[in-house]
């Protein structure tokens, strides 16, 4: 990188600090996803998608895989939409192909959608010329979340939480350690003579999911857990369990969304007390610790109080109904958009 160039110091954009660009042809946005967000590329989709009618915007959607080393995930139907996916694996070869590819749209703003540190994409979007680069970090994505489709949850109200299978859905996946921590909070639990039904699934690798199995053999606690590195049908086995327990729900907030639509009473497991879509004892509940004896007693009170559990489902499934839809995503969207152009 040129040691001349600066990259700006801090990667918080709100909304209400955008600069105004005045353009006088369509404005140009490309929306880049990064490798470490891949769960967020539908609802980016969305996002790009949404711009298709909307008159004076044109709009890009970029992937990274240079970390993945399998096919991208299924995103949905792209057709209609400009795309384009990164190829090279170094970060100098990324630099300079996201920087070929800017500086050809020529984007007025770029908005990054990723977990960790972008300075590499930023560099290459301010030097190819872009005027704003947004990162859409913690704050931003409280102000605006993410949308899924509620349409895939539309059933959730015919099945309230009292008639639903008495058991927990861990949809987060095997990158971190909460899943094993779960694990040991149901041998905890089995010590209080409940018995709940685990449903664990989401990215990982083979081996842990591997380890996910023995720590649950070695515990004997086979009969009560599932474990698959895939489910095709997530909003319908939310809809029909009690419990929907994440780990990381700050990284996870289309989870979140999900689990809050479906009508499940949500827990989510963050190490630090990191902001997230849960609202802590309304709509859902944080949980700050590595202990598996205090999971399995926040665990307990859900499974034991029914009116508690509900209230915090009622309420989760209100608030998804309202903040967490695809229309409500493109409006604050378009909202920030006009806040680029100073329209």
């Amino acid at each position: 990188m040129n040691p001349e160039f600066r990259l700006p110091v801090s990667g918080h954009f709100p909304a209400q600090d955008l600069a105004r660009v005045s353009v006088s042809r369509p404005l140009r946005l490309i929306h880049f996803v990064a490798d470490d967000s891949q769960a967020l590329q539908p609802a980016v989709l969305e996002l790009v998608r949404s711009t298709e009618n909307a008159p004076g915007l044109t709009a890009m959607l970029v992937l990274d895989k240079a970390f993945n080393h399998s096919k991208p995930i299924a995103i949905g139907d792209t057709d209609g939409i400009t795309l384009k996916q990164l190829d090279s694996w170094s970060t100098i070869g990324r630099i300079y192909e996201f920087y070929r590819l800017c500086r050809d749209y020529q984007p007025d703003a770029v908005f990054i959608h990723s977990e960790q540190n972008t300075s590499w994409c930023r560099y290459a979007s301010l030097h190819a010329g872009a005027t704003q680069v947004i990162h859409i970090n913690e704050q931003l994505r409280q102000q605006i979340p993410y949308g899924i489709d509620m349409d895939h949850f539309s059933k959730a109200d015919e099945v309230p939480l009292g008639l639903r299978i008495p058991g927990i859905i861990m949809p987060s996946g095997f990158n971190d350690q909460f899943h094993l921590q779960l694990i040991r909070a149901l041998a905890c639990l089995r010590e209080k003579r409940l018995y709940p039904r685990v449903f664990l699934t989401g990215p990982g690798t083979h081996q842990a999911q591997e380890s996910a199995q023995q720590l649950g053999k070695a515990l004997g606690l086979d009969n009560q857990l599932r474990i698959t590195a895939h489910c095709g049908n997530l909003p319908f086995l939310l809809m029909h369990h009690q419990l929907s327990v994440i780990g990381n729900p700050d990284k996870n907030p289309i989870l979140v969304a999900q689990s809050m639509a479906a009508g499940c009473a949500t827990l989510g497991i963050t190490p630090h007390n990191t902001p997230s879509l849960i609202q802590h004892d309304d709509d859902g509940i944080l949980f700050a610790s590595d202990s598996p004896e205090l999971l399995a007693e926040k665990l307990e009170n859900l499974l034991k109080n029914s009116s508690y559990a509900q209230q915090l489902a009622r309420q989760a499934r209100l608030r998804a109904q309202e903040n967490f839809s695809l229309p409500h995503m493109h409006k604050a969207y378009t909202e920030m958009y006009l806040a680029v152009t100073g329209t």
